[in-house]
């Protein structure tokens, strides 16, 4: 039995920080420059206050964030999670910065969820099914090509 390879998520950072790519741009946008390491911390940071409000692997998470920094670090923490970022979901991210909405709720705001989940980032899941991963890559293929070959999203 073959043995799967790493997640997309863990390629996309985890890897690219443990090849020493830590300091180096991972993202620019209007507010400069994001690092692998800062988007990794970030990244792991949603995905666990997330977790605590209870999107799981499988779950489809709306991601209607504009282009930049609050879009990659959400595709990514759901990435982390196996959750799908899906364009019609009653659970959503949602804004500038995004706010964490399901259905009727209290909307939560960002800078909640970094804080909540600072407690207990997620870790990246050891592996991705090929359907879960070709649905990400099918989604965000500029996310994820360009930070598993260790370029800069500009």
């Amino acid at each position: 039995m073959a043995e799967r390879r790493p997640s997309l998520a863990y390629r996309s950072l985890d890897a690219q920080v443990v090849a020493g790519r830590g300091e180096q741009a991972a993202l620019i946008d209007s507010r400069g420059p994001v690092t692998y390491a800062e988007l990794l911390h970030d990244s792991a940071v949603i995905a666990g206050a997330l977790t605590h409000l209870g999107v799981r692997e499988g779950d489809q998470v709306a991601v209607e964030v504009p282009r930049g920094r609050h879009q990659v670090i959400s595709v990514l923490a759901l990435a982390r999670l196996g959750a799908l970022p899906h364009g019609v979901a009653t659970t959503r991210l949602v804004g500038s910065p995004p706010a964490f909405v399901r259905g009727t709720e209290e909307p939560v705001p960002w800078e909640v969820l970094i804080q909540a989940g600072r407690t207990d980032p997620a870790m990246a899941r050891p592996s991705d099914t090929d359907a879960y991963e070709a649905k990400l890559v099918s989604a965000y293929e500029d996310i994820f090509a360009t930070l598993t070959a260790g370029g800069t999203i500009d």
